[in-house]
């Protein structure tokens, strides 16, 4: 069992957490993917916007996997997270918050996932093709950032 004198928020994890953090908002906001018809005309469109429109649509299974794995799901990790890096020195994470994290962990590349089958599916295409935008770039650093923050939080919380 984890006691309070060994669990302190470590000042490199916490780095990391707050890259992962500020990286997730332009990562959903800017542009990530650009789509091009029949060669004519470019629509570019955000991770959140994309979920959106498909929302608009009514496409509903693929607008619950797009917000669900690359917008609910990075946010739930990041602030549970957060909620586990800052909790007080006198209350270090139990093992259910640990097993948690571990658990989101597991799932952690589903949500980047997500968006390389929509770029790899319209990339061949000779009506419609797509190309990954600098939004693609950051949601991809900020999974792999918040990836290694667990894996320090959960060995630090274990420690």
């Amino acid at each position: 069992m984890q006691t309070a004198e060994n669990f302190r928020p470590n000042a490199l994890t916490t780095g990391i957490l707050l890259l992962a953090s500020t990286l997730l908002i332009p990562g959903l906001f800017l542009p990530a993917l650009e789509t091009r018809h029949l060669g004519l005309w470019d629509d570019q469109h955000s991770i959140l916007s994309l979920g959106v429109a498909l929302v608009r649509e009514k496409e509903w299974l693929l607008a619950g996997t797009v917000l669900g794995f690359s917008v609910g799901f990075p946010l739930t990790k990041i602030v549970w997270m957060w909620r586990i890096q800052l909790s007080k020195d006198s209350q270090p994470p139990t093992s259910a918050s640990l097993r948690w994290l571990e658990r989101l962990g597991k799932w952690s590349m589903a949500d980047v996932l997500v968006i390389a089958l929509v770029v790899f599916s319209l990339r061949g295409s000779f009506l419609m093709e797509a190309r990954p935008l600098i939004g693609a770039g950051c949601f991809a650093l900020s999974a792999v950032l918040a990836m290694i923050a667990a894996g320090r939080i959960v060995d630090r919380g274990r420690g």
